[in-house]
């Protein structure tokens, strides 16, 4: 594999997350962030924000490179700010060099994955404390990404618990996030889960090696959008579930109350 990312490069990136906010604000102008933000990789992140609680427009545009995102805050809880992170490791680490640029310091990624497991059902929550990096974004932040590492044993026991007492199936599974959701075959998720892995997504890998190293915190929760069938001429993989819409709403929501219990 070609390593891209050289400890011994000591050059300056071309241009960075914070050439792009001093193009939209005048010295000393850039608003500040507060220390936790919430990253919504799926779509219907911000529409449950706005829906069910009283959230106020902090940033109208985010400035960054690929997504341009409003950010929010709710009202009395100063220091955790919501905003969507795009979708694909690009997108959503740019996103977080811009977070990263204005003062954040920790950041609960919020997303989807499929499970390629046979015991765990579309709704199920996936905490992961370890990431298998098969996206190339990682390779320009780490010089032998493999698996990503979160920092935060206590994420577990806390999110976790948290959902837990919300009804939810909480699980610490390990995870794999792709480029490529066409290229999941199944020889591919055979060797995933012999690395021990039990989903995929498209974004968490990266953001967590991106985390690491600039020397912010992660914690990372999926929830279970689709099964994937584990055997060719097996049931063939289907989005979702009857009930899956809600449940989803409801993770989000959940989500979202711990982060404001969390920055208080």
């Amino acid at each position: 594999m070609t390593n891209w990312y050289s400890p011994e490069d000591n050059t300056s990136p071309v241009f960075t997350a914070c050439n792009h906010i001093r193009r939209k604000y005048e010295e000393g102008q850039a608003p500040q962030l507060p220390p936790q933000a919430v990253v919504f990789c799926l779509g219907r992140g911000l529409p449950v924000l706005q829906e069910r609680f009283p959230a106020d427009t902090f940033i109208e545009e985010l400035q960054g490179f690929i997504t341009h995102t409003p950010v929010f805050k709710v009202p009395g809880h100063d220091n955790v700010c919501f905003l969507h992170g795009g979708y694909g490791a690009p997108q959503a680490v740019t996103t977080a060099e811009s977070l990263w640029a204005l003062g954040v310091k920790e950041i609960l990624l919020i997303g989807l994955c499929g499970v390629f497991v046979p015991d765990i059902q579309v709704g199920d929550i996936l905490i992961p404390a370890k990431i298998l990096s098969e996206e190339g974004t990682s390779l320009h932040y780490k010089e032998e990404p493999g698996f990503a590492q979160l920092h935060r044993p206590e994420a577990y026991k806390g999110l976790g618990s948290f959902l837990q007492s919300k009804g939810f199936t909480t699980l610490e599974k390990d995870t794999v996030t792709t480029d490529a959701p066409y290229r999941q075959t199944f020889y591919k998720e055979s060797l995933w889960r012999g690395q021990g892995c039990a989903a995929v997504d498209m974004e968490a890998s990266a953001v967590v090696n991106l985390c690491n190293y600039r020397g912010m915190k992660s914690t990372v929760a999926l929830m279970a959008s689709d099964k994937h069938p584990i055997h060719e001429g097996d049931k063939p993989w289907a989005w979702g579930s009857r009930s899956y819409g809600p449940m989803r709403d409801d993770f989000i929501a959940a989500c979202i109350e711990y982060s404001l219990t969390q920055g208080e």
